[in-house]
C-alpha cells in the first residue's frame, strides 16, 4: 500500500484509552479537566496477557534512547476539550509522516474528532474516543491538514447551537464543534496503515521504539497526585508539574482518583532507564527506607503531552510540553497502540526533463529466494544488464513475501553506489511491495551488474524474495 502526499500542501499548514482529565489549557496551572467514564475508554482494549510478547532487537538496551525527539511536530494544546486521544492519535500521524520523510506534517484534530464520531461512529454521546477507533478513521477515511479546519480550544455550548445544553442527550454535533466546511471534505486526505495493539510492558515498548523507530501511543488510568493534576485531593508537588514528572501512583492515590475515574493518551517517545525520582506518600513526603534513606523509582519514559507549553513540563529537558512517565505506571496501567510509517511515492520526474514512452527498458529477476533470519549478511540478487546509454532516473520494483516487514533492509546496488530503498518501516504488517524512483545513480554507465541486496534484521519472521526489477 502505497500513501501519497503532497509537500506543498502539508507545508501550507494510542492511540489512547483515555480522554477525561485531559482538558488542561495552554494557561500554566490548568486543570480542571472534565471528566469521563473509563469503561468506555477502555472498549476493545486487550490485555498484555491477552497480546504476544515478541522481541524483535538484538543485543542490550541502551540506557538512554531520545532519538525520536528530532522526528516530532510541535507540542500542541488541546485547550478544554477532553479529547486527548485524539491529540496523540494526530501526534503519532505526524510523527510517522515526519519520519517517512516529511518535514512539515500537521494535521487537523478537528476533522479526526468529528470522522471517529460521524464517519466511524464511535462514542456518539461524549468527547471521548479511543486508539482502535482514531485509527480506524485515519486509516479507512484519511484527515485533511491543519488548516483544513483548524482546531477550536472550546467546545460547542449554548451559545454556539441551542441543543448543545452540556446534557447526556445532547447531538453528537456539540462534541464536534458542527460539521467540516466544505473545503475540508473535498481537500485532500491523508492516511496511516491499519493500526496494531502493542503490549505494553516496557521490554515490549523500547523493543518497538528501538526496531521500528517509531514512538507508541500509551492511553491509561488517570492518577491525580501521581500527575500533579490540580484536581488531586492529595498534596501535589508543582516542582514535579513543571518538570513534567509522572510517577507510580501510591495505594492511597489509586483509591482516591478512582472515585472519580478518569485517564489521559500521550506519546511516547524514548527513554532514560536510569533516571530516578523519590517515591511520595499520600502526604506528598519523600518514602524514605528503615535506613532513612529516599525510596527512589527508577526508569522512565519521555513521553509528548498535549497540554500545551507554558504549563505542565515546562521544564523538561526535551522541550516545554514534554514528561516524564514511571515505566512501572504504564506495565501495570497502560494499554498501547500504534501504526507504521506510510510508505511514500516519490516525486515523479522533473516535468523538464520527462522520461518518454520507450525510454526506459526492464530487466526482471524471478528467482525465488530464501532471507535468512536475523542475519546481517542476508541475500543478493544480481540482474545482468548489457551496455547502453548512461542512466539518469530508473525506476525500481521489488516483491517479498514476509511475515514482519519492519525487520527488512532493502539496497540496490550498482558499481560504488549504493542506495537504500527500505530500512525496518512498516512494523508488524505482512510483506512488501516497493515502486519507486531514484536518481540515485543518474550519469552511471548501465552495464553490469545490478544487484539488490535483502537483510532481515530482527529474529522470529521470516520470507523470501520473490520477484525485483529494474528499469533503465
Amino acid at each position: 500500500m502505497f500513501i501519497m502526499f503532497r509537500k506543498s500542501l502539508l507545508v501550507l499548514a494510542l492511540l489512547s484509552l483515555g480522554t477525561s482529565a485531559c482538558d488542561v489549557g495552554d494557561n500554566g496551572d490548568s486543570g480542571d479537566a472534565p471528566l469521563s467514564d473509563l469503561d468506555a475508554l477502555l472498549d476493545g482494549a486487550p490485555t498484555n496477557d491477552e497480546l504476544p510478547f515478541e522481541i524483535k532487537a538484538d543485543g542490550p538496551v541502551p540506557r538512554q534512547h531520545d532519538d525520536l525527539l528530532a522526528l516530532q511536530s510541535p507540542v500542541k494544546s488541546q485547550g478544554r476539550r477532553g479529547v486527548c486521544s485524539i491529540f496523540s492519535t494526530t501526534a503519532l500521524m505526524e510523527h510517522l509522516y515526519i519520519a517517512g520523510g516529511l518535514e512539515d506534517a500537521d494535521f487537523s484534530e478537528q476533522y479526526l474528532q468529528w470522522s471517529a464520531k460521524f464517519e466511524v461512529g464511535s462514542f456518539p454521546n461524549t468527547s471521548g474516543s479511543n486508539a482502535y477507533y482514531n485509527l480506524r478513521a485515519i486509516s479507512q477515511y484519511g484527515i485533511p491538514v491543519e488548516d483544513a479546519w483548524p482546531y477550536e480550544a472550546n467546545q460547542w455550548g449554548e451559545a454556539d447551537d441551542a441543543e448543545c445544553d452540556g446534557e447526556d442527550d445532547q447531538p453528537t454535533r456539540c462534541y464536534t464543534n458542527g460539521q467540516p466546511p466544505e473545503d475540508a471534505l473535498s481537500s485532500e486526505k491523508f492516511h496511516l496503515p491499519n493500526g496494531r495493539w502493542l503490549n505494553s510492558r516496557r521490554a515490549s515498548i523500547m523493543d518497538h521504539i528501538r526496531v521500528n523507530g517509531t514512538g507508541v501511543v500509551v492511553g491509561m488510568e488517570f492518577f491525580y497526585q501521581a500527575w500533579n493534576h490540580r484536581k488531586s485531593e492529595l498534596p501535589r508537588n508543582l516542582d514535579s508539574w513543571d518538570a513534567g514528572i509522572v510517577r507510580m501512583p501510591n495505594d492511597e492515590d489509586i483509591e482516591i482518583s478512582r472515585e472519580a475515574r478518569a485517564g489521559h493518551s500521550i506519546l511516547i517517545v524514548g527513554w532514560d532507564l536510569d533516571k530516578e525520582f523519590p517515591r511520595v506518600d499520600s502526604e506528598g513526603n519523600t518514602v524514605l527506607d528503615g535506613d532513612g534513606n529516599p525510596v527512589m523509582e527508577k526508569g522512565f519514559y519521555i513521553f509528548k503531552n498535549s497540554w500545551g507549553t507554558s504549563g505542565f513540563g515546562i521544564d523538561h529537558p526535551a522541550g516545554a510540553g514534554y514528561g516524564w512517565l514511571s515505566m512501572e505506571y504504564v506495565d501495570r496501567f497502560g494499554r498501547a497502540y500504534t501504526s507504521d510509517i506510510p510508505e511514500v511515492e516519490l516525486p515523479p520526474v522533473d516535468p523538464e526533463d520527462p522520461v518518454e514512452p520507450g525510454e526506459l527498458e526492464t530487466f526482471t529477476s524471478e528467482e525465488v529466494v530464501e532471507i535468512p533470519d536475523n542475519d546481517d549478511t542476508g541475500i543478493t540478487s544480481t540482474i545482468e544488464v548489457p551496455a547502453g546509454d548512461t542512466v539518469g532516473t530508473i525506476a525500481v520494483k521489488v516483491a517479498i513475501e514476509h511475515t514482519w516487514r519492519g525487520d527488512l533492509i532493502v539496497r540496490l546496488r550498482h558499481g560504488d553506489t549504493v542506495e537504500v530503498l527500505h530500512s525496518r518501516t512498516g512494523g508488524g504488517q505482512d510483506n512488501l511491495e516497493l515502486e519507486l524512483e531514484t536518481a540515485a545513480f543518474d550519469g552511471a554507465e548501465r552495464e553490469g551488474e545490478w544487484t539488490l541486496e535483502v537483510v532481515d534484521s530482527a529474529r522470529l519472521d521470516t520470507g523470501s524474495l520473490t520477484r525485483w526489477s529494474v528499469s533503465l
